[in-house]
């Protein structure tokens, strides 16, 4: 008998926490925003920072080091959205990351576009 009580107590704790944790989800949830926007830091662990401040033919600066795309290289907009490469600019701020075991060549990238 005891037995039960504990585990009827220990099963209303845990649906309590899950319906707590559900709440502050849907609030934590503002109209308007998307998934990209609530990215945790985690989702970007390994991404440099910069602003491109050249672009050339096949190459682009980033605060003054070049650096390529690999062939299937991923850009995005703060928001997730997909991006081309005819939308990288000069003086616009990104974060990106490199291909493993390269120094130069980008494989994703987010493109930090003015709103």
């Amino acid at each position: 008998m005891i037995n039960i009580e504990i585990s009827r107590h220990n099963n209303r704790r845990s649906v309590a926490l899950a319906l707590v944790l559900g709440i502050a989800m849907l609030i934590s949830q503002t109209p308007g925003t998307t998934l990209a926007d609530q990215q945790s830091p985690m989702m970007t662990v390994g991404y440099q920072s910069g602003t491109i401040t050249s672009i050339y033919e096949t190459t682009f600066e980033i605060d003054h080091r070049t650096y390529s795309l690999t062939p299937d290289a991923a850009l995005f907009d703060r928001h997730g959205d997909e991006l081309r490469p005819s939308h990288l600019r000069v003086d616009i701020e990104v974060k990106y990351h490199l291909q493993k075991d390269s120094k130069d060549k980008i494989d994703r990238m987010i493109l930090l576009l003015p709103e």
